[in-house]
């Protein structure tokens, strides 16, 4: 199942990608949605049908990243990533609407610069789950083909190599 997983997600994905840049045909709508019910259901189970807000899937990652309000810089680690925004783990989590700047290292290496705005705060005595819900602002076309790229580097990391069939499995999705 974890390799139909990252199959599915991959999909998703790119449907998601050209649903915001170039719009999607009334069959790739409904593949999509369909992809979304299923994914959501599969990654968050205990949440209820249509009480998810965030508009993209989130999935697990591991980047490190360093963020600033305005004057100082943050070291921070994002820990769950979607095409629209990410959890940001730090111990100093900035205010609710705060708009901030967020530098994450790129895995091959260097870093890429997103703007974000602070859209839930998450405070407590355990820092490892301490930390910030961003949501990301907008960017320029190669930004956001970044975060495409980071987003399915993420769903390989945590999910492994897709099964290679490049068609969702109808059992899989059936509702």
């Amino acid at each position: 199942m974890q390799r139909n997983l990252a199959s599915l997600l991959l999909q998703y994905a790119r449907l998601d990608r050209k649903r915001s840049h170039d719009g999607l045909n009334a069959s790739e709508a409904e593949l999509l949605a369909k992809l979304n019910r299923y994914l959501s259901n599969a990654l968050m189970p205990n949440v209820p049908p249509g009480a998810e807000r965030r508009t993209s899937i989130r999935v697990p990652a591991e980047l490190p990243c360093r963020w600033a309000p305005v004057a100082r810089r943050e070291d921070g680690r994002i820990t769950t990533l979607s095409r629209t925004g990410a959890f940001i783990r730090t111990s100093t989590p900035a205010p609710v609407g705060q708009e901030i700047s967020i530098e994450i290292q790129l895995p091959a290496g260097g870093t890429l610069e997103v703007p974000g705005s602070v859209a839930n705060q998450r405070l407590g005595a355990d820092p490892e789950r301490c930390g910030m819900g961003v949501r990301f602002g907008r960017m320029a076309r190669e930004a956001m083909d970044r975060i495409d790229g980071l987003y399915e580097h993420s769903i390989l990391r945590e999910y492994g190599t897709p099964d290679g069939s490049g068609k969702p499995d109808d059992d899989a999705t059936s509702e």
